[in-house]
């Protein structure tokens, strides 16, 4: 039953798991698999206890991943320096726990980000919220997009030249940041979409 409806403008980003399929399947063969949940809900724990001092919301579990809310002005030092302590929380999370009962290497292991900011219909349906617009397709599709031509992705966010404009002031000194071309399965003016994609982390 949908009880009320409003628009709310806010930043969406999705974040995943790099490789997470791997991880599983590793940990599945040596029946270690509940590390893996026990990594997922340490990780939510973090994000709730976040919660407070970043006013955002956790919007949805995805497998490997969450999707997250943030305030339509929130500035983009303190967004994009949580996302970079994302990274190290999951990054120290699975040195500990993880990495040293994997049977095979795995190269690719990290947090990717999409990220965009636009106008979502809250909809209360049976006493919860669920959201739908467009600035929640685009982000997931640009996380989902973000390792077509990058072999290092992770600690990296994708995202739409607007949603970049309006959170660079204090970000240029800080991270590299560089113009990106995608194809966005599903998204209208997707075929041939240019973003920016910013480097959380600088390289020695």
């Amino acid at each position: 039953m949908v009880d009320e409806m409003k628009s709310v403008r806010k930043y969406v980003v999705f974040f995943d798991i790099c490789s997470s399929t791997l991880i599983l399947e590793d940990l599945i063969r040596s029946e270690s698999q509940e590390l893996w949940g026990d990594l997922l809900l340490k990780m939510e724990e973090y994000l709730q206890e976040a919660r407070t001092g970043k006013n955002f919301i956790i919007y949805k579990f995805i497998g490997d991943g969450w999707v997250l809310l943030f305030h339509k002005n929130i500035k983009g030092t303190i967004l994009f320096r949580f996302l970079r302590d994302i990274c190290v929380k999951f990054d120290e999370l699975y040195r500990k726990a993880i990495k040293p009962v994997l049977n095979s290497p795995i190269d690719c292991v990290g947090i990717t980000f999409g990220l965009e900011k636009g106008t979502l219909n809250k909809i209360v349906m049976n006493s919860g919220n669920e959201y739908v617009g467009r600035a929640l397709n685009v982000a997931a599709r640009l996380q989902g997009s973000i390792k077509d031509r990058d072999k290092d992705p992770k600690g990296k966010v994708l995202m739409s030249n607007k949603a970049y404009t309006e959170l660079k002031k204090g970000t240029k000194r800080e991270y590299k940041v560089y113009r990106a071309r995608r194809k966005l399965r599903n998204i209208s003016g997707g075929e041939n979409y240019e973003g920016k994609k910013l480097c959380l982390f600088l390289k020695p």
